[in-house]
């Protein structure tokens, strides 16, 4: 067997303790600290960092660490983006707009990186 083949289905391990890692210590991120520091915490902004972060970083890793089957993250990302932006403070006003925020953004991140 190829050694190649071997230490590349190792990353995936690595990547979903990594993930959820990074999940919980982003989850830890206060609102309001950020909000004073940051204008553009509204209905487009927050929900474009959050899927930057919880979409853009694990896209980053499969792709540079040439991670097998990295479409299977499609799901894993998409899952962990929309529970993270939908259940966010905005659900109640914004959710329509915070939805296609975090999609489009989601789409245009995995073309970018794997097409």
């Amino acid at each position: 067997m190829d050694n190649a083949i071997i230490f590349g289905w190792l990353n995936w391990p690595i990547f979903v303790i990594g993930y959820a890692l990074l999940f919980i210590f982003y989850s830890w991120i206060p609102l309001e600290r950020l909000d004073r520091f940051w204008n553009g915490s509204n209905s487009i902004g927050r929900p474009f960092l959050n899927t930057l972060i919880l979409t853009g970083l694990p896209v980053l890793y499969a792709r540079y660490t040439n991670t097998p089957w990295p479409y299977l993250l499609i799901l894993i990302t998409f899952v962990a983006t929309q529970y993270a932006v939908l259940t966010g403070r905005f659900l109640k006003k914004e959710m329509l707009i915070a939805g296609w925020v975090m999609v489009i953004t989601f789409v245009f991140i995995w073309i970018w990186f794997f097409v």
